[in-house]
C-alpha cells in the first residue's frame, strides 16, 4: 500500500486543523500528528500558538514531551529552548554570556487560529492566504454549537463520501436518524460541481426522518430544506432547514497516517426554544450518529486492505461520489479543471 504523501500528492498542500483551541492552553504542548509528520503545538506564556516539527535537533528528543518556558518550547533532555519560528534560542549548557554559535532552526509550520480552531499549513512551500473556510454561526445570537473529535480507521475521500451520502442512512442509521422499513419515496436530487464544490440539492420537502429525529429537528412539521456540499478539499457541510430554524454539521478531515484520520465535527443549531438543554440531547443523538460511522468506515478500510487495487462500481445513485472523486483527483495532480471544471446532474434517489 502507498504511503499517506504518495497517495495525496499535491493534496498536502493545504490548511488541516491540527486542534481545538481549548485543547491547548497557555504553557502547554500537545503532539499530532498530520500527513505521517509529527507534530509539537505548543501556545506560549503570551497566548500564541506555534507548531514545530516534533523533534529536538540536538538529540531528537519528542519537544513535545518537553515544556514551555515563557516564549519558548524547551526539550525535556538536555534544555534546548525554540522559538515560534523554530529558532534555536537558548543551549543551557553552554556559556550564557556568549551569544550561540550555532544558528540552528527546526521546521516551523504556519498556524492560524480562528473559530476555535488551530489550522496548520502542511504544503511544503509557505502561503500567505489564512484557511477560507469559516465555521457558519459561530458563536453567533441565536444559535448553539460545539465540537466533536472521532478517529476514524479510513481514508478522507471515502470519509467525505460517507457524510455527503444519504442512501446509507436508511442502513447504518436506521432507527436514528431513518427508519429501513418506512415506505420509500422517490428524492429527485440536483448534483452540481462548480468551483471546486459539489452541491447536492435534495428536491423533497417533506422527509421522512425517524420519530426521534423528527422531534429533534422538526418538532413543528415545516417544511424542510435539506442540501449537503463538498468543500474541497477536506470538507463537507450538511444543512437542514426548517424555515428560520436549522441544523447544520461540518466535517474536516485532517489525514494522520495511511488509512487513518482523525475528523473535526461542528454542530450547529437553531431551534424555537430550549436549545440550552437541548444541546447535550443533540451531543448525545449525533455521537452515536457518528460512532455507527465509524463502525462502517472501519468495516470498509478493512475490505481496502486486502486489495486497495479493486476499483468501486457505482450506479446513478452514487453520482455524489464519483463526483468527490474527480475534484480529489484533480487536486491530487494539482490539474486546472480543479477549479474550472462544472456540471449539472439531475438524478432520483429512492429512500
Amino acid at each position: 500500500m502507498q504511503s499517506l504523501r504518495e497517495r495525496d500528492q499535491s493534496l498536502i498542500n493545504h490548511w488541516y486543523i491540527a486542534c481545538l483551541s481549548h485543547e491547548i492552553k497557555k504553557g502547554q504542548v500537545i503532539q499530532r500528528i498530520i500527513y505521517d509528520s509529527p507534530l509539537a503545538v505548543f501556545r506560549n506564556e503570551n497566548g500564541k500558538v506555534g507548531c514545530l516539527r516534533d523533534r529536538c535537533l540536538h538529540r531528537l528528543a519528542l519537544l513535545s514531551k518537553g515544556e514551555v518556558r515563557g516564549d519558548h518550547l524547551t526539550c525535556m533532555y538536555h534544555g534546548w529552548e525554540y522559538n515560534l519560528q523554530g529558532e534555536l534560542q537558548r543551549v543551557p549548557s553552554e556559556d550564557p554570556n556568549r551569544p550561540l554559535k550555532n544558528h540552528y532552526c527546526q521546521q516551523a509550520y504556519q498556524v492560524c487560529e480562528q473559530d476555535g480552531v488551530v489550522w496548520v499549513w502542511m504544503g511544503e512551500a509557505k502561503t500567505d492566504t489564512q484557511p477560507p473556510w469559516r465555521f457558519p454561526f459561530y458563536q453567533d445570537h441565536g444559535w448553539e454549537s460545539y465540537f466533536m473529535i472521532t478517529d476514524f480507521n479510513n481514508e478522507v475521500t471515502n470519509l467525505v463520501e460517507n457524510y455527503m451520502d444519504v442512501p446509507h442512512t436508511v442502513f447504518v442509521h436506521r432507527g436514528w436518524f431513518r427508519d429501513e422499513k418506512s415506505e420509500r419515496k422517490c428524492v429527485p436530487t440536483t448534483v452540481e460541481t462548480k468551483q471546486g464544490r459539489v452541491l447536492v440539492t435534495y428536491h423533497q420537502k417533506q422527509d421522512e426522518l425517524s420519530l426521534g429525529a423528527k422531534l429533534l429537528i422538526n418538532p413543528h412539521g415545516s417544511e424542510m430544506s435539506h442540501t449537503d456540499e463538498f468543500i474541497y478539499p477536506n470538507i463537507t457541510r450538511v444543512d437542514y432547514w426548517f424555515g428560520e430554524n436549522g441544523f447544520i454539521i461540518n466535517s474536516q478531515c485532517t489525514p494522520v497516517s495511511t488509512m487513518q484520520s482523525r475528523v473535526y465535527t461542528y454542530i450547529a443549531f437553531k431551534v424555537p426554544r430550549f436549545r440550552k438543554l437541548l444541546k447535550p440531547v443533540f451531543q448525545f443523538y449525533t455521537r452515536q450518529v457518528i460512532e455507527q460511522d465509524v463502525l462502517i468506515m472501519k468495516n470498509q478500510a478493512e475490505s481496502l486492505a486486502f486489495d486497495a487495487t479493486l476499483n468501486f462500481k457505482s450506479t446513478e445513485c452514487d453520482e455524489v461520489h464519483v463526483s468527490i472523486e474527480r475534484l480529489r483527483h484533480y487536486g491530487k495532480i494539482d490539474h486546472p479543471l480543479l477549479y474550472s471544471f462544472k456540471a449539472i446532474k439531475e438524478i432520483n434517489f429512492w429512500l
